[in-house]
């Protein structure tokens, strides 16, 4: 009697114990691996419309449709994983409507090309090889978890412009943009991981309450690729203490209590290399707010939806 029980209490463990392994093999680490030298380029196709509603009271239609190529190449990567990327656009097609106006910027091989309502205009007297992303690489880090860590933009005049029409504005330099993308700790099939924070990229006036649900809702092995299609949502709320522009000799101030931002995502995720192989963004941005110009204040706001699919070359 003795030993049968005994022989079942180990049977029950090695039941458990099994099961517990089985787990542990299930579950898998999610990070983004960087290589020195390494290049990398994506397709991203946009598009999406909305509205926004003018100072005089119209609401106005827009509308917008294109794609762009994103490339990077990993200068360093330091010994927790991070790598520091030099980022750029080599080419960029994107077509707008705003009411009836429509206008076309298209970009490549570092010639700029701009047409508006079917005309090919002269376009602006730049220095194409200052412009951050098409003619100079923005300086990217990025955490192994997904995180942004910081983006430092090339000095060109126009960010120095920027500066003098929006004092305290600073956008050389922006720290811990946007929420980890991936726990620290390896994940399960039909795990989920949330986090909400508060980050301040703009500086401390400017703050961005973030909320992110993520979800590794499959894991497949596809030859040497590991396969991990995560779905998620994310919620941002930037808000913002009014701005007085200065553009020449006149003088306004925006107002912009809240502008909200969801994002609906599904991502294809090669946990074996640490590489997004392709993601799909449904995104919805909302903001009401008001502009004043010569002491009278008018209510402004905007409101769109888009699409946007990314997809590994």
């Amino acid at each position: 009697m003795l030993r049968s029980a005994r022989i079942a209490v180990f049977a029950m463990a090695a039941v458990v114990l099994a099961g517990m392994s089985a787990a542990a093999e299930d579950r898998v680490q999610l990070a983004l691996k960087f290589e020195a030298a390494e290049e990398a380029e994506y397709e991203v196709t946009l598009s999406g419309s909305g509205g926004f509603r003018s100072p005089d009271g119209e609401l106005v239609p827009l509308g917008v449709q294109g794609g762009l190529r994103v490339a990077y190449r990993v200068v360093e990567v330091l010994p927790d994983g991070t790598g520091r990327l030099e980022v750029t656009m080599p080419t960029v097609q994107v077509q707008m409507n705003v009411g009836p106006e429509r206008a076309q910027f298209a970009y490549e091989n570092g010639r700029l090309r701009w047409y508006a309502n079917g005309r090919e205009h002269v376009p602006p007297d730049t220095d194409l090889g200052q412009l951050p992303l098409l003619g100079s690489p923005v300086s990217v880090t990025v955490a192994p978890n997904g995180r942004v860590v910081d983006v430092t933009m090339p000095q060109v005049p126009a960010l120095g412009a920027a500066k003098q029409a929006v004092p305290g504005l600073s956008v050389e330099q922006m720290q811990n943009l946007g929420d980890p993308l991936f726990p620290d700790q390896p994940v399960a099939v039909g795990e989920t991981w949330r986090r909400s924070c508060d980050l301040m990229p703009l500086g401390p006036s400017m703050p961005i309450s973030m909320t992110t649900s993520r979800t590794l809702s499959s894991l497949t092995q596809e030859g040497a690729m590991s396969l991990a299609r995560i779905t998620g949502h994310s919620e941002a709320i930037f808000r913002a203490a009014p701005l007085t522009v200065s553009p020449g000799d006149s003088q306004m101030t925006v107002g912009l209590p809240e502008l909200r931002k969801t994002v609906t995502s599904t991502e294809f995720f090669n946990a074996a290399e640490g590489r997004l192989v392709r993601a799909d963004y449904e995104v919805a941005i909302s903001t009401r707010g008001a502009l004043e110009v010569g002491g009278e204040e008018q209510d402004v706001g905007f409101e769109a939806r888009f699409h946007t699919t990314v997809q590994a070359r």
